[in-house]
């Protein structure tokens, strides 16, 4: 049901479709992200996603926990409507302790403004070097911390591709938010929202638990309560404490192996993650604890490995290193799964499966 909720392996549709779908996609890697969409789109290419950012369908940012996302320009004022002043209350300790006062804030945002308006986009040196000349030092994490703050004010995301490093972990520029992408739609109340968030939540990853969101957007148990009376008859409560939309997905042919990038929603969307993975295998996708989620092999239902890619010219090197040894069958459906990543690439796929540890 979850692999159904999260349109893993679904052909067709387009960026902007998976994206809706899902509300908000882990984007701590940009590559990585690009991926996640691909994977829950089959047929587009990374040409594709990023034509998406440039045309402002999309945007990345940080609605929730402190966590770059990909979302739609209005999804993102929503979310940050509910998250976004806690947020700031749980960091404003750190911004003290750089000497961000309000003088200092407020300059940097009329910086910023200043440097974006008029439709122009910067990548993060070159925000960061209009602050320098502005007399703003935005050493030792200060100018990383003024660019989360006015993320979290809905001023500035993360919007094209920089055309001189477009794959790069840090390869988009910043835009000002509401000149890049004008809100289509008035910003719900703070009721509205709620529902909205836990509907999108559940859409793209039920059935869960009001724990499961409640760790997905950082709120607490008691906003999450709310949301479900909120949502009323538009979800429904399965037993055991999972909800899942009324108006879900049918279950029926679901492509049962996947590869999927580190950080992908369909381990990190949940507080218990205990379904898609053996405890016993947690520290091979993230060693040692260090919150660096591996990109996971998963198949039928269960992550089951990771992989690495190597991209060249020719081609894209794919090696899979299994927690176990895999079937014929399985080892099969795992190149179809590579080959299926090399097309989102434009290029052919060498898979190697190496001998499990």
């Amino acid at each position: 049901m979850r692999l159904a909720a999260q349109r893993i392996g679904v052909a067709g549709g387009t960026p902007l479709d998976v994206v809706t779908h899902m509300t908000a996609l882990q984007g701590q890697d940009l590559g990585q992200c690009l991926w996640a969409i691909g994977s829950r789109a089959l047929g587009v290419t990374r040409g594709d996603v990023r034509a998406a950012f440039a045309r402002a369908e999309l945007v990345r940012s940080w609605p929730m926990r402190g966590t770059l996302h990909v979302l739609r320009p209005d999804d993102l004022r929503m979310l940050l409507s509910l998250t976004a002043e806690r947020t700031l209350r749980s960091t404003a300790r750190r911004a003290d302790q750089l000497g961000l006062d309000p003088d200092t804030v407020d300059r940097a945002r009329r910086v910023t403004v200043d440097a974006l308006h008029g439709g122009r986009s910067l990548d993060r040196d070159g925000v960061l070097t209009r602050y320098r000349q502005a007399g703003i030092d935005p050493a030792g994490g200060r100018g990383a911390t003024l660019l989360f703050r006015l993320a979290h004010e809905g001023l500035v995301a993360w919007g094209p591709m920089s055309p001189n490093r477009p794959t790069s972990p840090s390869g988009q520029e910043l835009v000002l938010l509401d000149e890049w992408a004008p809100a289509a739609d008035t910003l719900p109340d703070r009721d509205d929202a709620l529902g909205r968030m836990l509907v999108g939540y559940l859409r793209g990853r039920g059935p869960a638990t009001e724990a499961d969101a409640a760790s997905w957007s950082k709120l607490p148990l008691g906003d999450l309560r709310r949301a479900r009376a909120v949502a009323g008859d538009e979800v429904e409560d399965l037993g055991d404490g999972l909800l899942a939309l009324a108006d879900r997905p049918v279950v029926d042919a679901v492509p049962m192996t996947h590869l999927l990038p580190g950080f992908d929603e369909y381990l990190l969307g949940y507080a218990d993650r205990t379904g898609h993975l053996d405890p016993v295998h947690a520290d091979r996708v993230v060693p040692g604890g260090n919150g660096i989620f591996l990109p996971m092999v998963v198949h039928r239902g269960q992550v089951v490995g990771t992989w690495s890619r190597s991209e060249r010219t020719q081609d894209v090197r794919v090696t899979v290193t299994p927690f176990a040894s895999l079937t014929a069958g399985a080892e099969r459906a795992v190149v179809r799964a590579a080959s299926r990543y090399g097309r989102f690439l434009g290029l052919p796929a060498v898979t190697t499966v190496e001998p499990a540890a």
